[in-house]
């Protein structure tokens, strides 16, 4: 009853990892490119190409900081379909996520812009609609994640940034809003990289000038608080002049795509274009070689983290496959039979559908084991899970049961047609060639036949039993139903 679903997902994820690598290592090519370009062309070129090289520079760490939220942003929309998806999301449950994201503060919205969970927990919130007026929250309920700027957490009331992303659950659309501290996201180390110039001045703005992230450190709260002079020169384009500036200062803006956000760079030009004056033209070699290795240190890391983060998710999935799968038998065990019972029973009530259990019992299995051997009563179980592999539907479920029991669920199926597969499973497991471990027949079985339509599942199981009992004392190896 496993899925090749797993494997395809493992199978497509080294391609696409190798490739994403591949284009981070292209990237740092193209850009140690750039720079050995400035270093050969001449002074007048020279002095153009380093201000193309640094825009280049804000645009990527714009590009990186728009990977990083669309990284956060899957995070969340993962753990959200995993951990709150249920009819009802509890507050241990939902504290648990929020951690894992490691998010000060959030909030669980229904399709309604109401909330379902909070937390920190507040029960005055649950049930309000807080979606009007925020950004990430209406954009959320349109089905896509939204970034706003550095905004009041409805939790808190601290300044945080908050991602929002919506996903569907069987009750309808969910709105997931996560508050990160408004300097606690992972960009104070991405600005404090973002330039190697001694003397920098880095910041992550959104859309009403106050500050995300910033490097050197800052206590403002705005642009206009931390730099006058270039929250001046910003309006005006992209990249240029600080006018008023004690020292000449040159700066460079970019949007940071997917968010209400811009990445700005600013830099003396005496740094900026120490490359070209005097002595000074072997240090960009040496800026080069200082480049080419740290910028190899982060497509190793980067590789490293891609490849750690995919051995995480096959791990997760085989853990997740093996507490559903019987480890002799490759079916279901007991927990996940018992789930997706729940399920098709759930549906069968919703639509007024038959559902039938067959509860199967190898007969004089004991006898089996005590006369030749545990590994033969091994592959009699093994046999006898080939043969319900080739007679049972795909849409049917079933699994093993516990010991010599194996349970099967069939999905709009009546009482008739559940003794035919009864039937059908008996031939099959009787024709089977057994003689290698010294039985001289097949597997014989007695199975029990319950259906219901509007019944429970632990009532069908009960039912279920009962005629497999019956069977049994009417001499085994029969296939009845409970009435």
């Amino acid at each position: 009853m496993t899925t090749a679903k797993s494997a395809h997902t493992t199978g497509l994820g080294r391609p696409r990892r190798s490739w994403t690598t591949a284009l981070a290592a292209v990237g740092l090519l193209l850009l140690l490119a750039t720079l050995a370009t400035a270093i050969v062309l001449s002074r007048e070129q020279a002095r153009s190409q380093i201000r193309s090289s640094f825009a280049l520079r804000g645009t990527s760490s714009a590009r990186f900081a728009a990977n990083y939220l669309y990284e956060q942003a899957s995070r969340e929309e993962h753990s959200a379909r995993e951990f709150l998806s249920g009819a009802r999301v509890s507050p241990h449950s939902f504290e648990l996520v929020a951690a894992t994201l490691n998010s000060s503060a959030a909030v669980l919205l229904d399709r309604s812009g109401r909330v379902l969970q909070a937390f920190p927990s507040d029960p005055r919130l649950r049930g309000q609609a807080i979606a009007s007026g925020r950004a990430d929250l209406a954009g959320g309920e349109h089905g896509h994640a939204e970034t706003p700027g550095v905004i009041s957490s409805p939790i808190t009331d601290g300044a945080v940034t908050a991602i929002a992303v919506s996903y569907s659950t069987p009750g309808g659309r969910r709105i997931l809003s996560a508050d990160y501290s408004a300097s606690g996201l992972a960009l104070d180390a991405l600005v404090e990289h973002t330039i190697s110039y001694p003397q920098h001045e880095v910041y992550i703005v959104d859309a009403s000038g106050r500050l995300v992230a910033s490097s050197p450190m800052t206590p403002a709260v705005t642009l206009t608080q931390a730099n006058p002079q270039l929250a001046r020169a910003l309006p005006r384009g992209s990249q240029g002049s600080v006018a008023q500036s004690a020292t000449p200062t040159t700066f460079t803006s970019a949007a940071v795509p997917g968010a209400p956000w811009r990445l700005i760079i600013a830099v003396p030009d005496t740094r900026l274009y120490a490359s070209i004056t005097s002595w000074t033209q072997f240090v960009p070699w040496l800026v080069f070689a200082l480049v080419s290795i740290l910028g190899t240190l982060l497509v190793a890391l980067f590789a490293r983290s891609l490849a750690d983060r995919a051995r995480l998710t096959k791990l997760s999935a085989t853990m997740r496959r093996n507490a559903q799968t019987d480890s002799l038998t490759g079916l279901y065990n007991r927990r996940a039979l018992t789930e997706h019972l729940t399920r098709v029973s759930a549906r069968a009530r919703r639509h007024v559908e038959p559902l039938s259990v067959l509860m199967i019992d190898l007969d004089r299995f004991k006898q089996t084991n005590d006369t030749f051997g545990h590994d033969a009563g091994d592959q009699v179980l093994c046999t006898l899970a080939d043969c319900m592999r080739d007679v049972l539907r795909a849409d049917d479920i079933y699994g093993r049961w516990g010991g010599d029991e194996f349970l099967v669920a069939l999905p709009v199926t009546d009482e008739a047609g559940a003794r035919a597969t009864a039937a059908r499973l008996r031939e099959a497991a009787a024709a089977v060639d057994l003689a290698g471990i010294g039985l001289p027949a097949g597997v014989a079985l007695s199975i029990g036949v319950a259906t219901g339509t509007l019944t429970s599942p632990l009532e069908l199981i009960r039912q279920a039993d009962l005629s497999l009992y019956r069977a049994k004392a009417s001499g085994r190896a029969e296939a009845l139903a409970e009435r």
